[in-house]
């Protein structure tokens, strides 16, 4: 179900979040060990509130130091996947969550994982999902200031980019560390990745897709 834009009481139409169709309402959110995964409880608690959709969620195992699983687990309404790789449900949990998901979200995502998504080393369940779904995978890169500068980060990220994931812009953050304000390579907030999502998933996008790959990836 996608979101309605709310009316004011003189009929305008505020700014709300995008709309955005999934054609079953599944969203897989997958969390990296950056302190931005601390968010993603809220993000899913305002993503079903908007969309009405079914959220899963997949930690990394440094993600899993830094949110609680139990807070995900309330926030999502559905059992946390990872960081073990649990198959005593008695199925493949990478290919399960691969294939139940119409939108995969990795928020944030780290250097560690652009960098081994993009050269397809999955080593965890999180990647192993990320690189064997079919479905559209946004990534909002949390990217620490000088790592971002590095030729071998930006390489990563382009090559992710030209592999048919789509990149979500980074946007001005907090520095835990510095406790500064204004890092440039910051995790995009949710209306940003929203935003980015919804473009990703426009009709039009998707046949520009089809003609050139690195079209809004």
């Amino acid at each position: 179900m996608a979101a309605e834009p709310e009316k004011s009481r003189a009929g305008t139409v505020k700014a709300g979040p995008p709309v955005i169709d999934l054609p079953r309402s599944r969203l897989l959110l997958v969390g990296c060990g950056a302190f931005g995964v601390t968010a993603l409880p809220s993000w899913a608690v305002l993503m079903r509130m908007w969309y009405g959709w079914d959220i899963r969620a997949c930690l990394t195992h440094a993600a899993s130091q830094l949110v609680s699983s139990q807070a995900l687990a309330a926030a999502t309404q559905a059992p946390v996947e990872g960081p073990d790789w649990d198959t005593a449900r008695g199925v493949t949990p990478h290919q399960e969550l691969a294939e139940w998901a119409d939108l995969v979200i990795v928020a944030p995502a780290t250097t560690n994982f652009v960098a081994k998504c993009a050269l397809g080393m999955p080593d965890s369940l999180a990647l192993s999902t990320v690189l064997s779904t079919r479905a559209p995978v946004v990534l909002a890169p949390s990217i620490p200031e000088g790592a971002f500068e590095r030729p071998s980060v930006q390489r990563n990220l382009s090559r992710l980019a030209e592999d048919g994931f789509h990149v979500a812009p980074m946007q001005p953050g907090v520095s835990v560390h510095k406790a500064k304000v204004g890092v440039a390579a910051g995790m995009p907030d949710i209306n940003t990745t929203l935003r980015f999502a919804a473009a990703v998933l426009r009709p039009d996008a998707a046949a520009a897709r089809g003609a050139d790959p690195s079209v809004l990836a």
